[in-house]
């Protein structure tokens, strides 16, 4: 059976992100494992596969930009950019900083937001959902429509009815069940 482009992230997912012990999650929560997906999004073939697979759930949407909240989302949205260029499809896209700078234009969005109409949001790890909500927000303070909002792994801790109740389609790459040890 040939290896799936899915499969060969979940491995370096698994390999390169998973960590298991005590941990103080940002929304302040505990848990007995943590997933930095950075360290998969900050390798060359770990941002390839997450690009490609982003670029396979937004491609039909019509967006024009992509973005999210900085520092999660950067890699996200540099290798999303590219992989839309090379597909003949290009995206721009934008960072949204948690508050506004306190110099220069006090902006809390850098990058390309102004004038786009349709844009997704993109997130490494989904927990409250806090992150993608802060950039949503942003986004539609430029009056763009937030077509959808696309993470790689969702820790399946109710973000996802929170995104149905905003009215923000959402869609994970992997739930946390798909790379937790089974449970017996």
């Amino acid at each position: 059976m040939a290896t799936t482009e899915r499969d060969r992230l979940r491995q370096m997912l698994l390999d390169r992100s998973m960590r298991f012990g005590e941990f103080v999650l940002s929304s302040g929560a505990t848990s007995n494992y943590y997933i930095d997906v950075r360290k998969t999004s900050l390798h060359p073939e770990g941002l390839k596969l997450i690009a490609r697979l982003f670029w396979e759930q937004l491609e039909r949407e019509q967006v024009t930009a992509v973005g999210g909240l900085t520092l999660g989302a950067d890699p996200l949205v540099a290798g999303l950019m590219w992989w839309s260029h090379e597909a003949g499809k290009p995206l721009e896209g934008f960072l949204v900083r948690k508050v506004s700078k306190d110099h220069g234009m006090r902006g809390q969005v850098e990058g390309n937001l102004a004038g786009h109409k349709r844009v997704a949001i993109l997130d490494d790890v989904i927990t409250s959902g806090e992150s993608a909500l802060i950039a949503a927000e942003a986004a539609e303070s430029y009056k763009a429509e937030v077509v959808r909002v696309l993470a790689v792994v969702d820790r399946d801790q109710g973000a996802s009815q929170i995104f149905q109740q905003r009215g923000y389609p959402y869609t994970s790459l992997f739930s946390i069940g798909d790379l937790l040890p089974a449970q017996k």
